[in-house]
């Protein structure tokens, strides 16, 4: 009876900590949207991305917030090889229904190993005939207040 028990327990366990592999696909997609920005890799980023992406940003300073809209294509060409920025994810939160998926990722930001902002990423991805491609990036910038994201 009870290695019945225990073998109950350690499947319900293991069934509650289970992570779906869609999920995985979608972290793995996040972990290298991070790393081709840190390498400046634009074959990397290329490969993420769906065509005539819009990234949207919200930056908090002071009093004001500022609102912004770009295309991905106009960040290509942005790269500077003197400035290495580290963006590190400090949590994932994956919603996926069916096509579509959303990772909202609470973050900090480095440049050249200084720190300059925390801040929310949300991706969208639809699942494509060529695998999750990201179709919307929005992201805040916060330079203050980061012990709340870091919760």
């Amino acid at each position: 009876m009870k290695n019945i028990i225990f073998l109950f327990i350690f499947l319900l366990y293991f069934n509650c900590n289970a992570q779906d592999p869609e999920e995985k696909v979608i972290i793995k997609k996040v972990d290298q949207f991070f790393e081709a920005l840190e390498k400046q890799d634009t074959v990397l980023f290329k490969s993420l991305f769906a065509t005539n992406v819009q990234i949207w940003s919200v930056i908090k300073r002071q009093d004001s917030v500022k609102y912004s809209m770009r295309y991905f294509q106009e960040d290509i060409g942005r790269f500077n090889p003197n400035q290495i920025i580290q963006e590190k994810p400090l949590d994932y939160d994956i919603k996926i229904h069916h096509e579509i998926a959303t990772a909202w990722i609470p973050y900090t930001l480095s440049v050249n190993d200084k720190f300059s902002h925390c801040g929310i990423d949300v991706f969208t991805f639809f699942k494509t005939s060529q695998g999750w491609k990201i179709i919307n990036l929005s992201y805040t910038v916060e330079p203050n207040g980061c012990e709340e994201i870091q919760k």
